[in-house]
Formats: C-alpha cells, sequence, structure tokens
C-alpha cells in the first residue's frame, strides 16, 4: 500500500498543473492578506473600543431576551457576560484590522484548497481511463480495490498538504502585511470567562472547514471513478461544491433538507447563534457526514472493482 501510494502521490507532482496550482493558491492567499492590510488603512477608529463593546453588549442583552431557542439564548448571555468582562476589566477585543482577527477570517482561504484538491480527486482515476494507462495498473499482481484506496488515501495527503500550505501563507501573510494589534480572545468554559489561545482557535477554525473538504473530495473522488470523462468529473464537482449550500436556503422549508449533504458541510455553523436549518444538532450534521461519506466510498469501490476496462 505504501508503494501504491508514493506512485500516486509522484504522479500527481510529476504534473506542471499541481504545481501551478499551488502557485495560485499561495498567490491568493498573500493577495487576501494584502487586501485586508489596504482596507485596514482605509478603516479609521471612529470610537473607543470600549464604547463599541457598550453598544455590543446592549445588543446581546437585547437578542438574548427575545430569543425562544435555549442554544440561541445562552449564546447571547455568554456573548453579553464576555462583553461585561471587557468593560470591568479594560480588557480590549482584537481589532478588526489587526493580524489576530486576519487569522481567524483567513479560513475562508479553505475554500481555494478544497476547489484545488477536487480537481485532482476528480480526475486521479477519470484521469487513467482518459490516457489509457487504467490497463498499466489492473495488469499489477495488486487487487483492484487496493489500487482504488490507495488513490484515495493520496488524494486526502494531497488536500491536507494543500490545507497546511493555506494555514502557514495565512500566517506568513499575515505577519508581512499585517500588525499585531491590541486586543485579547476571550471564551466561555464551564461559566469561566478565560482567555483563549488565537493559534489554537484559528487551529479549530482551520479543523472545521477540514471536514468540508474531506468530504468534497470524497464526493469528487465517486464522481471521478463513476466518470470515465475528467472534464465531466471536474466540473460537476465544482458546480455543485458552489451550488450546494444555496438550494439549502431554497429549500429550507421541506424536512428533507436536514438529511441534504450539504446543510452539514460548514459545521463551523454551530459557533454561530442558530445553525441554517432549525432542529439540526452536531452530532446529528456528524452521523449524516459519516453516512453520506460511507455511501461515497462504498459506491467509488464497486465502480471500480466491478468496471469492465477491457475496452
Amino acid at each position: 500500500m505504501i508503494r501504491l501510494i508514493r506512485n500516486e502521490w509522484m504522479k500527481i507532482f510529476k504534473r506542471n498543473s499541481t504545481f501551478i496550482l499551488i502557485a495560485i493558491l499561495i498567490g491568493a492567499v498573500f493577495l487576501f492578506a494584502f487586501v485586508s492590510s489596504w482596507s485596514s488603512n482605509q478603516q479609521s477608529q471612529t470610537m473607543p473600543w470600549e464604547e463599541q463593546v457598550s453598544q455590543q453588549m446592549s445588543v446581546y442583552e437585547q437578542q438574548e431576551a427575545q430569543s425562544e431557542n435555549m442554544h440561541e439564548k445562552n449564546y447571547y448571555q455568554d456573548q453579553a457576560a464576555i462583553a461585561r468582562h471587557r468593560l470591568e476589566n479594560d480588557i480590549p477585543p482584537p481589532q478588526h484590522t489587526s493580524f489576530i482577527q486576519y487569522l481567524l477570517d483567513s479560513k475562508s482561504n479553505i475554500t481555494f484548497a478544497v476547489l484545488f484538491t477536487v480537481i485532482i480527486a476528480s480526475g486521479i482515476v477519470a484521469s487513467e481511463f482518459a490516457w489509457g494507462t487504467i490497463k498499466l495498473l489492473t495488469i499489477r499482481p495488486v487487487r483492484r480495490g487496493k489500487i482504488l484506496w490507495a488513490k484515495y488515501i493520496t488524494t486526502l495527503l494531497f488536500s491536507l498538504t494543500l490545507a497546511i500550505i493555506t494555514y502557514l501563507g495565512a500566517i506568513i501573510g499575515g505577519l508581512v502585511f499585517l500588525e499585531k494589534g491590541d486586543g485579547v480572545l476571550l471564551t466561555m468554559v464551564e461559566d469561566h470567562i478565560v482567555e483563549q489561545s488565537v493559534w489554537i482557535e484559528s487551529l479549530r477554525l482551520y479543523g472545521l472547514a477540514f471536514v468540508n473538504m474531506i468530504i468534497m473530495t470524497s464526493f469528487a473522488f465517486m464522481i471521478g471513478t463513476l466518470s470515465r470523462s475528467n472534464a465531466l468529473a471536474i466540473g460537476l464537482s465544482i458546480f455543485l461544491m458552489f451550488t450546494g449550500q444555496q438550494l439549502v436556503f431554497l429549500f429550507q422549508e421541506y424536512t428533507f433538507v436536514k438529511f441534504y449533504l450539504f446543510t452539514h458541510t460548514d459545521l463551523s455553523q454551530y459557533l454561530q447563534p442558530k445553525p441554517m436549518i432549525e432542529g439540526i444538532s452536531p452530532l446529528f450534521s456528524v452521523t449524516v457526514l459519516m453516512l453520506y461519506l460511507f455511501v461515497f466510498l462504498l459506491i467509488s469501490h464497486l465502480s471500480f472493482t466491478k468496471r469492465d476496462i477491457a475496452t
């Protein structure tokens, strides 16, 4: 298996297009940092942070009083308590134009990594049929299933590599273009307000985004295994990647949307006062995602091992 994975890894990096994708990814991350720095220079501090936090606390208290959902009420209650704690102890929040806030917001860069991983995952099997090299793989004394799993593991390793490049690029870009700034992250832990590490919080946000990356990679891998057309696999995967969550809001009044894949791919929704759809929970989302992942891999395995490649 290790030899197969190494072989697939070498095939990915033998292509010039792979390095072009990585270069575009790094460029996009640095561009995001530059734009964040430029926009921060255009913004001016219109009021002291104490006044801003005081206004936010009033809003949180009003929303807490109006909320009927217990999760939503607890969220606003915690945010109001944190704002009150800042004012009482003179602890400013991170500035919107600081490196700390930028690093937390940079998780959106993972979208580029997902896009490029989808391109690789869609074509890692389909391209073998398109180029006619699939016969060279299957004449080896190795089971087809093992070949497929080696390709899948390689795509996951590649997706992890791009996620790490994105995170490190965000750190370097932020340090180059933005100032560290003042402010401290605070969070509520078992009814106690404690200081939160920006590194741990940023890794948590990237980790939640990486779950979506795994699901989209697995979905693209399945489409690429079912289809012998590299272009079709890439096109369909990218189309669903960008339109999937839009359909959640379109069909949010229907019950079946609770079991729709893209309702659950963004786990960071549970860091907000309320999820996209009423009645879902983190455990429910993880369970649905695991079921979809099992189905994707099962279809991929059956399709690849049973397909006639004689022609």
